[in-house]
């Protein structure tokens, strides 16, 4: 599919930043690696996804809803809220979607970013909007349920209408700045024992990339070091800066620096191999299983929305997850296959999710 939208921004990082920022926004846009260099891996070719788009009941296909009449939604265009700075995985997730939702949908799709409290504030600013079916949110559950685990917010999935789950993402990876001189994942194990404490890890404190660290820091019974940088798309400008030198997050974040040699990715925080990185193993491999969790993102409207405009927009993102040129740029980002959960199944899965990471809190503190 093509089609273009205007895209919206509000609460840019730091002057202090901007630079390296702006590198890091300029590859999550396009989805593409930088030039190569010695130290560049060859993208590896995309296996066939067309049967991988996952759905709650695995081989049960999903039959898109018949469509509204021409012209009863949306008659006009839609504001799309991050609730993150520009840059972040959330944000570069909203961005492909945004323009094939255009397309789909017919009206243009602005995507503004709300930054505050972790996610919160952006998701408290839909909330609280006219449930008139023209602002929506796209956020996940990795801050979301952090947060409430905290004492953050109370905020939850249960204070909006969800209308499907879009993505689930499992592609995060552990990464240290290369002049460390820690080169494998059992080197720091063993450097990190020797030593808890000393080496300070860019993260979101409240957020998910914390709670992700905290789950292997348990399982895997060493201690690093947090240090609270802001949203994702500030993690690589500290690590590059110096002011911390280990990242845990979505490997689009970080692929550009592992690719030009100022990074070393140690981990992938998944069952598999990253197609991406093949030769980085899991984090069970190194000898912490179970040492990981897994964050969903969705799209949700506040409570009291139209049912029809629910399904509407679910059946619009069956539609582009399905579109194997959305799947290709997708995998190119993340190395991962599209997925897919369908309103009517969406807040059940949510409720399922939020059931098994309740008891985390003690993780958090």
């Amino acid at each position: 599919m093509t089609g273009a939208t205007e895209m919206k921004k509000i609460n840019s990082p730091s002057k202090k930043l901007t630079v390296a920022v702006l590198t890091v926004t300029l590859f999550i846009l396009t989805s593409c690696a930088v030039a190569p260099t010695e130290r560049t891996r060859e993208r590896p070719v995309m296996p066939d996804l067309s049967d991988r788009v996952i759905t709650l009941a695995p081989g049960a296909p999903y039959r898109p809803s018949v469509m509204p009449e021409e012209g009863e939604w949306p008659t006009r265009p839609l504001t799309l809220i991050v609730p993150f700075l520009p840059g972040g995985d959330t944000d570069m997730y909203a961005r492909m979607f945004a323009p094939q939702l255009a397309e789909v949908l017919g009206q243009p799709v602005y995507v503004m970013n709300i930054d505050g409290g972790s996610g919160t504030e952006g998701a408290k600013r839909v909330r609280g909007v006219m449930n008139d079916g023209y602002t929506f949110l796209f956020y996940h559950t990795g801050n979301l349920f952090a947060n409430v685990l905290t004492g953050t917010t109370e905020l939850n999935y249960h204070d909006f209408d969800i209308a499907t789950i879009a993505m689930h993402c499992n592609a995060n990876i552990f990464v240290v700045r290369s002049d460390l001189g820690i080169n494998t994942a059992r080197e720091f194990i063993s450097h990190i024992h020797a030593n808890p404490g000393s080496l300070d890890v860019a993260t979101t404190i409240t957020g998910f990339s914390f709670k992700l660290l905290r789950i292997a820091e348990i399982a895997g019974g060493f201690q690093t070091n947090p240090v609270h940088v802001g949203g994702g798309s500030m993690m690589a400008p500290s690590i590059l800066a110096g002011h911390t030198q280990v990242g845990y997050n979505n490997i689009a974040l970080f692929l550009p620096y592992i690719e030009s040699g100022e990074m070393l990715p140690l981990w992938v925080a998944a069952n598999e191999r990253n197609a991406l990185l093949p030769d980085v193993p899991t984090i069970a491999e190194i000898g912490i299983p179970d040492g990981f969790i897994g964050r969903s993102y969705f799209f949700a409207f506040p409570r009291g929305v139209d049912e029809i405009i629910l399904q509407r927009l679910s059946d619009a993102v069956f539609e582009i997850t399905n579109d194997p040129a959305f799947q290709a740029q997708v995998f190119d980002a993340v190395g991962l296959p599209t997925y897919f959960i369908p309103f009517g199944e969406a807040q059940a899965y949510l409720t399922e999710k939020w059931n098994s990471v309740r008891g985390l809190g003690v993780y958090m503190r």
